[in-house]
């Protein structure tokens, strides 16, 4: 099997689970919206970067250690699991102590449950990274796939089952605990990996330093995510809060659940072609080119007509949430491209400069934050997108193409053309938006469909594009690999 068939059959597995994730998600966020309560979500949006904070450096980055390294025997595997157990467990053991403090920090009694929970899920979660990085490394794709699908139907389904009955918080983590349950106990099995006697050698030792460059960035990087929240909720409350939140997980939604599954195809993928430059260029301008014509019109769509996405996917006591949707939905438009140079940095081992990114990133970040602030939500929303497109979007571009395989011509390449499309797109959209001031579900579909026909007919105007889109015409139509055109 070529690595272009491999690379092409691996998308259409985890495009399946994104696909049924996506679904399952339009399906559930109204009626939870609707059987919860604002405040509820803040809640559950207050413990989140507390929660998300452990679980980013619980594992140490050594996930993608396993995935990135060329080599690896079972000594070594377990020498870095046994190392993120003890932090989780000691993470772990931090956050049931420090729960109530936290609680009366945020003057919320609630808070001190939810912790607990969350903290036990994390230990669950470390212990199934191990096979999870072993079939990623294997690129069993297919069997990962099928681990996503099951988790997101029954936590869905017993998420939205808790909701009905009780009409309680609760029901938030029900997908959380599920997803990480199943994980562990599936892949565990699928991998046939029991944790045994560790090995410290210098490959370990190489592994280590790799994790803690990636942990660096993961960190910062999810300092300036989660700042908001936090600066949000202690200045106006788990009410604003709540609207926020649903804004930014309403945007980040697409995004995420595009970027995710194919960052764990590309990364491995790429990790193999390192002494293959050309081969490595094709795969990712091809995979980010194709990501961005899937997911750019959607996001385009949905931030001109913010007030009508928002009240068909959450109902209209979530109107507020609508022009913080619009704003941090205009820095989607260009994050779905530039959160993929991830990929590059960890496939090529570039910590140093991923760490570079990390830290001007999350400084910048947290400082916008604090500027809009006494505007409350909407302004930490605009103050983030204005320094997103003035500051961070220019030097990641630069650090990025500074070194290795792509570099800053390639990326101007690539983006150019979905650039102008999206122009295009939006002119054709601006008069529709003045005469459709409440547009109905078919309006809004309408306009969905008419976004994707002239972005599609834009970029069919560049010979790299026209190419592109033909050859995934035929990988749709004859379920094989991509090839490149004669």
């Amino acid at each position: 099997m070529t690595k272009d068939v491999s690379a092409a059959r691996a998308v259409v597995f985890m495009g399946a689970a994104q696909a049924c994730r996506l679904v399952v998600t339009f399906l559930t966020a109204p009626i939870l919206g609707r059987l919860l309560q604002p405040a509820d979500f803040g809640l559950i949006a207050t413990s989140a970067p507390i929660i998300g904070f452990v679980t980013m450096i619980q594992n140490l980055g050594l996930t993608q250690a396993i995935i990135q390294r060329k080599t690896i025997t079972k000594g070594q595997t377990n020498t870095l699991f046994w190392l993120s157990l003890f932090l989780s467990l000691t993470l772990a053991a931090g956050l049931a102590v420090l729960a109530p403090v936290l609680a009366r920090y945020f003057q919320e009694p609630r808070l001190t449950a939810v912790i607990w929970v969350a903290a036990m899920l994390t230990v669950v979660s470390v212990i199934a990274e191990q096979p999870m990085a072993l079939l990623t490394r294997g690129l069993r794709f297919k069997l990962l796939a099928a681990i996503d699908i099951l988790g997101i139907v029954i936590g869905a389904a017993l998420g939205v089952a808790v909701a009905w009955y009780t009409r309680s918080y609760w029901a938030l983590l029900v997908p959380l605990a599920c997803a990480r349950v199943l994980n562990l106990i599936v892949s565990a099995h699928a991998a046939r990996w029991l944790p045994g006697r560790p090995v410290w050698d210098e490959a370990a030792r190489q592994m280590l330093g790799f994790g803690a460059g990636l942990s660096t960035f993961n960190v910062l990087n999810f300092l300036a995510r989660s700042a908001d929240n936090l600066m949000i909720a202690k200045a106006h409350g788990a009410v604003a809060l709540g609207f926020y939140d649903r804004a930014y997980k309403l945007m980040l939604l697409p995004l995420t659940q595009a970027t995710w599954p194919l960052s764990r195809i590309m990364t491995p993928i790429l990790s193999r072609l390192q002494d293959e430059p050309e081969e490595y260029r094709h795969t990712y301008t091809g995979g980010v080119s194709l990501l961005m014509l899937a997911v750019q019109p959607g996001v385009l769509c949905a931030v001109m007509f913010s007030d009508a996405t928002v009240a068909l996917l959450l109902g209209s006591k979530w109107a507020e949430a609508a022009p913080i949707f619009a704003w941090l939905g205009f820095a989607g438009l260009h994050q779905l491209f530039t959160s993929t140079m991830g990929w590059l940095f960890i496939s090529q081992g570039r910590m140093r400069d991923l760490s570079i990114v990390g830290l001007v990133g999350s400084t910048s970040t947290i400082a916008s934050f604090a500027v809009g602030l006494p505007w409350g939500p909407l302004g930490v929303a605009i103050s983030y997108v204005v320094s997103d497109y003035v500051l961070r979007l220019p030097f990641t571009w630069y650090m990025t193409g500074r070194a290795g395989f792509i570099r800053v011509g390639d990326i101007y390449r690539i983006v150019g053309p979905h650039a102008c499309s999206l122009l295009v797109s939006a002119a054709a959209l601006a008069p529709i938006k003045a005469a459709l001031h409440t547009p109905s579900p078919v309006e809004l579909c309408g306009a969905l469909l008419l976004t994707y026909a002239v972005n599609t007919a834009v970029l069919m105007l560049f010979k790299s594009k026209r190419r592109l889109i033909i050859d995934a015409l035929k990988v749709a139509r004859q379920g094989v690999g991509l090839r490149r055109t004669p």
